[in-house]
This record gives C-alpha cells, sequence and structure tokens, in this order.
C-alpha cells in the first residue's frame, strides 16, 4: 500500500452504548473507583469469533476510550491490552503515536515528565501517565506505549473484557479481530500480510507491522487485535479510502504483533503479562 494511503487513528471523544448479541462478544461499561497510513488518532467487522478468556485486569478494558492533552487540545485512543507486574503495577498497552505529533516527536511536559492520561468523563483528574516507549533507531521504530496507572485509580467506559489474551502469531489468512472506542461490536477481517514495512507519513522511521482487512476507525488506534485463539496485537493505522464509517470497499489496517510489543516492553518489565 502507497505510503500516502496510511494515516494513523486517532478519534475524537465520542460516547457510544453497549449492544450485545448471542454468540457475540459484549462490550461492557465500567465506572470509575476510587482505588496510525493514517495514524487513527482524533482530534478536537465478519462474523465475530467468540471469546472464552475473561479478565479481571478491570483498571482498563481492551477497546475502552482513554484521551491525552497535547498541543492545547485533548485527543484519544483505544486501550489495548491490560498489563501487570509482579510487583502489583497495574498497566495497559496502547499505540505509541497517541504520545507523538504530525512529525514523530515525542510529547511531553516543559519539565520533562511524561504525559498523563484521562478518562472521557473526567479531564480533571490524571488516572495513568506513559511509562515507557521506543525511540526511533536506526531508521525503526516499534509504535506502541506502555501507560502505568496511578494507585487506586481506573479507566471507565465501555470496553471488553472477554477478549483471549494468550500470545500467538499469526499467519496470511487467518481471522484478525479489533476492539476499539469506535465499534460497538468487534470489527474483523483476515490477515493479508506478515511481517511488512510501513512508513507513516511524516514520521522518520520505518514500522514492522501485520496488515489485515478489519476496518479501524478515527480513535481505534491502540486498540486490541485478537482472534479466538488469542492475542495478535496493537493496531496502529488504516486506509484513508476505505476506513471511514458508511464507506464502500475493502478496509486495510495494520497491527504491532503481540510478540514484538512484548519483546521489546520486557526489556524494561522482565515481569510483565497480559
Amino acid at each position: 500500500m502507497p505510503d500516502a494511503l496510511l494515516r494513523p487513528v486517532f478519534g475524537a471523544t465520542n460516547g457510544r452504548s453497549s449492544t450485545s448479541r448471542r454468540g457475540t462478544l459484549k462490550r461492557y461499561l465500567a465506572r470509575a473507583t476510587s482505588i496510525a497510513a493514517v495514524l487513527l488518532v482524533a482530534i478536537p467487522l465478519l462474523g465475530t469469533p467468540e471469546a472464552d478468556a475473561e479478565t479481571d485486569a478491570d483498571w482498563a478494558w481492551p477497546g475502552t476510550q482513554f484521551d491525552i492533552y497535547a498541543d492545547g487540545s485533548f485527543k484519544s485512543c483505544s486501550v489495548g491490552y491490560p498489563a501487570w507486574d509482579a510487583s502489583g503495577n497495574r498497566y495497559f498497552i496502547t499505540a505509541g503515536h497517541c504520545f507523538r505529533d504530525d512529525s514523530g516527536r515525542h510529547y511531553i511536559h516543559t519539565d520533562g515528565t511524561a504525559l498523563d492520561i484521562y478518562a472521557p468523563s473526567d479531564h480533571n483528574t490524571p488516572i495513568g501517565f506513559e511509562k515507557t516507549y521506543p525511540i526511533g533507531k536506526d531508521g525503526w521504530y516499534t509504535d506502541i506505549s506502555l501507560v502505568k496507572m496511578y494507585p487506586g485509580m481506573t479507566l471507565d467506559g465501555y470496553g471488553w473484557k472477554h477478549i483471549p489474551d494468550n500470545p500467538i502469531t499469526s499467519d496470511v489468512g487467518d481471522t484478525a479481530c479489533l476492539v476499539g472506542q469506535n465499534h460497538s461490536k468487534p470489527n474483523c477481517g483476515v490477515v493479508t500480510e506478515t511481517n511488512t514495512e510501513l512508513t507513516i507519513t511524516g514520521f522518520p522511521w520505518s514500522t514492522a507491522v501485520t496488515r489485515a482487512s478489519y476496518c479501524s476507525h478515527p480513535g481505534d488506534s491502540g486498540g486490541a487485535v485478537y482472534n479466538r485463539n488469542g492475542a495478535l496485537g496493537i493496531t496502529v493505522t488504516g486506509s484513508s479510502e476505505h476506513n471511514e464509517p458508511g464507506t464502500p470497499g475493502a478496509c486495510s489496517s495494520t497491527y504491532i504483533t503481540i510478540s514484538r510489543v512484548l519483546t521489546f516492553l520486557r526489556r524494561f518489565h522482565p515481569t510483565l503479562s497480559i
């Protein structure tokens, strides 16, 4: 696919109601408690496989929207997989470009600290912050970030808790499904290409990705990609031609494989699990 057609999938803040059907995954509403290619970030799906696994990581369910304040406005992305370590720290994995501008420049506060993340329902109280992220090197960059939750904080909003979390690999023709903030049910397609090079327009690095035919919309960046057998990866880009809601035609999206994600993150967090 020509690079000009690729976009990150940031998203505008947007609430949706939860729907469910027998034989499909159900999106749940999490309430706060006291305790990319075109990138798919927003600025101011084939048959659905059943999943047997269920996460008790209720601080951030896959596909739930979270917001980031940068360059004077809020933008939103989606949770990929919640994660934790042996010390009891709580995290979630998402797309790295959620914390970068259109040229790939990394957002940080003026004092050098990392950006906080917020629930869409409360832009005054931070609930976590970007903890770990790759730095582009030798022309390559892995488009992921690890968000660490503040003690006792949870991300409210709609998400999916019945998502397989066993890391697996995929081959061309395998089913690949996305859960993100802009879908009331999982959006599924098939893997069309593995281990291919992607250059996001404006970024000075390439990224190794898998391509698939599920649809991804603005705001879905970072969302979990999976099939009935396990976790596949983190979504990063969609096609500008066919990935807008209601647009006819085959969708084309990309994701970072979960094996690549965990290989990088476990260099800094050896006991990290999803």
